[in-house]
């Protein structure tokens, strides 16, 4: 990075996962000068390629969140994500001509599956656990009570963000990988890598940098976020299946296919944790191996790798669980912090923060509608 005079952006995003990406293509796309900047020297190495690479269509949140009508916003959000991101990257969509399936084990549960689904919109017919134990003779079916076939993918979210990246660049915004970033005033702040330094000013700054938040708050302005850290764990494996398959059931597992792989991980499993660590925790594993025996005849222990992801909520209710609502807020006048939720739902939130940002932006060539005049 060469030394340079101080440069000026509209909107400085801060963290380069599937929200950093995907607001930075917006934003750039509207016309402002946009920076992205990253600490780490690779673009989303956190929990944005940790994961199952599930492409949800509301199937499973519509029933994993208790409140009802929580469940259904989220669904809905996740709907909408899905078919923005399939429209916007068809080519990282995989296993295109295959289907998936969602499994429920309690039966007294699949009256109320159907009807948030109904609810929600999200797409999905009733199988019989003959054809699908047909389809696929790996998966144990005795204690399943109800097969549905769903509209939920995998995705190669390289690939997703290869496109968002470059869709980025294109329009004109600047990345910055492998930096740290040094606040003099709420307005000013140097970029450090490879020993040089770069002054720049920005007029508004986004945060999606998931737990790194915390310490850059706190260590820049003295602002206490209270954030939760949150592990869960997942098994990549040989591919197990044909078809991608998931329980809708709590503590049993979801798994999301890509290629010569599986992708194995737990619903509902998360161990609160005081450090954003990457490290493995040995009961995290034994509960993978624990549910992949439920739902597998066969599955090799002796080839599966674990991989442990680190994701955040806002610690409101300390006694509650993993919260996956989306969460925007200005602990700093123009400095917007924002939780993400879920990878399907970055579209939205995305949209919503881009919104925010163009109505603090000044625009002058575009005339006001009677209500901006209020």
């Amino acid at each position: 990075m060469a030394k340079e005079s101080k440069q000026s952006f509209d909107v400085t995003v801060v963290g380069a996962g599937v929200a950093g990406l995907m607001l930075t293509k917006k934003l750039s796309e509207l016309g402002l000068s946009t920076a992205l900047v990253e600490k780490q020297s690779k673009l989303a190495g956190g929990p944005s390629t940790r994961n199952e690479g599930w492409l949800h269509r509301g199937t499973y949140h519509a029933t994993s969140i208790k409140d009802r009508s929580n469940a259904i916003q989220v669904a809905r959000r996740c709907i909408y994500g899905h078919e923005q991101i399939k429209k916007f990257a068809p080519e990282a969509v995989e296993d295109v001509d295959l289907p998936s399936f969602a499994l429920v084990r309690n039966l007294d549960k699949v009256n109320e599956v159907v009807s948030r689904w109904d609810e929600a919109n999200v797409l999905y017919k009733s199988v019989l656990l003959k054809h699908l134990s047909n389809l696929e003779p790996n998966v144990r079916t005795e204690e399943v009570a109800e097969a549905f076939q769903v509209n939920d993918v995998g995705i190669n979210t390289r690939l997703l963000y290869r496109k968002l990246l470059t869709s980025s660049e294109k329009a004109g915004a600047r990345i910055f990988a492998g930096t740290d970033l040094v606040f003099r005033s709420p307005e000013e702040a140097e970029m450090k890598r490879d020993g040089e330094t770069q002054p720049f000013e920005s007029k508004l700054f986004v945060y999606t940098a998931g737990y790194g938040v915390k310490q850059l708050l706190e260590s820049s302005f003295n602002i206490s976020v209270p954030l939760r850290y949150w592990k869960s764990h997942l098994m990549v494996v040989p591919r197990l299946t044909r078809s991608s398959i998931f329980y809708l059931d709590p503590r049993e597992a979801a798994m999301m296919n890509h290629g010569e792989y599986s992708i194995v991980g737990l619903n509902e499993d998360a161990f609160v944790c005081d450090n954003p660590d990457y490290e493995c925790l040995e009961q995290g594993i034994k509960n993978i191996h624990e549910a992949m025996r439920r739902l597998f005849y066969n599955f090799d222990k002796s080839r599966n790798m674990p991989v442990a992801c680190i994701k955040t909520d806002l610690a409101e209710k300390s006694a509650a669980a993993r919260s996956l609502n989306i969460s925007v807020s200005e602990p700093l006048p123009n400095h917007i912090c924002v939780l993400p939720g879920k990878m399907t739902e970055s579209p939205y939130v995305t949209d919503f923060v881009t919104r925010m940002v163009y109505e603090k932006i000044n625009d002058d060539l575009i005339a006001l509608r009677p209500m901006d005049t209020i």
